[in-house]
């Protein structure tokens, strides 16, 4: 849907904009981020919009004909007076509110009289239809959301078991985030960094896994997926089906069998399936480490994640040297005595600094 020509009351109407105005995330938030800067015209409906959804109540309470013609009544006097309402106070980093602050800044701070009045009538005219809209909906219980974080550290792997059975083990350097008990009818993880998950079986609650802006959704099967740097996403799948698609490009999805992966690069149009080395993909969960022809500075990188170290190069001219070699449950001496040889450089280890010397 185009939402180029968004009205006020289209925002306010949209499932989206209300999830990013009342459940902002990261995901969410860059989402809308990049609406704005494609759509600049669109920020004072976008403003407005956000009041009217944190204006709408979220009980039972009911009103008569008499109660909304009275409403009615202070709006309008609002109006003729030219009485001001106090602007929101409060905000939140890295939600809808400091995105909109944002783009407002770089646009003009005034505005004229009749707008700040439209504005407000606007606001309770949102309250308004909460108040009739919840007066007749039935009462339903909101179950609590709690959001539950785990994360390893560089150097670090680790397993746990969900609530639904699945099982999801973690590489170095990686984070999970979910609802605890997964409240609703799917099953949502959001990811950084690398992961295995074994999905428990339920046809009825799909499993969903978002990587910025990837999302691959599986009932009962098994798959890698790695978001490496730079945006690239590897999506591997080991057991049963998942669809992969894009959350920002409606065209992108597809479907892969076992043996199958999707590569591809956030927030674009590059989109790759093809057949993948198992071997390589899973080593990491078998404690191996892997280069294959591998670009030094990558190589570099892996290490420091595997082992949680910092490595500094001095004297590297050769920006086409890659490295290869396969080690198996290794020391970060033998392995660097390894590729050392090959290489030709000497290192050296002061606790979690290495520095890796090239020969002239």
């Amino acid at each position: 849907m185009d939402k180029s020509n968004f009205t006020v009351e289209d925002f306010v109407l949209d499932s989206d904009f209300r999830e990013w105005i009342l459940f902002p995330n990261k995901r969410r938030n860059l989402k809308w981020e990049d609406y704005i800067n494609k759509n600049p015209q669109s920020l004072e409906n976008i403003r407005v919009a956000r009041q009217i959804v944190l204006n709408m109540p979220a009980s039972n309470y009911k009103m008569d004909e008499h109660q909304v013609d009275g409403l009615w009544d202070a709006i309008e006097g609002k109006l003729e007076t030219n009485e001001k309402i106090p602007e929101e106070s409060e905000s939140l980093p890295l939600n809808s509110q400091a995105t909109i602050s944002r783009f407002e800044k770089q646009q003009s701070n005034t505005r004229s009289k009749f707008n700040f009045l439209k504005v407000a009538a606007i606001l309770v005219f949102g309250l308004i239809l909460g108040l009739l809209y919840y007066s007749q909906a039935p009462e339903e219980e909101t179950p609590e959301v709690h959001w539950l974080t785990f994360s390893t550290k560089p150097g670090v792997k680790s397993s746990l078991k969900l609530s639904d059975g699945t099982v999801v083990k973690l590489n170095s350097g990686s984070t999970i985030k979910y609802v605890k008990d997964f409240v609703g009818d799917t099953r949502e993880i959001f990811l950084e960094g690398e992961a295995f998950f074994e999905v428990a079986h339920d046809t009825l609650k799909p499993f969903i896994v978002h990587t910025q802006d990837i999302s691959t959704k599986a009932l009962g099967t098994s798959f890698n997926i790695k978001a490496g740097q730079g945006g690239k996403i590897a999506i591997s799948l080991i057991t049963g089906k998942v669809e992969v698609k894009s959350e920002d490009v409606p065209d992108f999805l597809d479907y892969l069998i076992p043996g199958e992966q999707i590569q591809a690069l956030a927030h674009s149009k590059s989109w790759e399936k093809s057949a993948f080395d198992s071997e390589r993909v899973m080593a990491w969960l078998d404690q191996t480490i892997i280069f294959d022809k591998t670009p030094l500075p990558e190589a570099v990188k892996m290490l420091e994640n595997w082992f949680g170290v910092e490595i500094s190069i001095l004297n590297f001219e050769d920006e086409n040297l890659t490295i290869s070699g396969k080690y198996k449950g290794e020391t970060l001496n033998n392995i660097l005595d390894g590729l050392s040889y090959t290489a030709r450089f000497n290192y050296e280890i002061k606790g979690k600094e290495i520095q890796i010397n090239f020969q002239q």
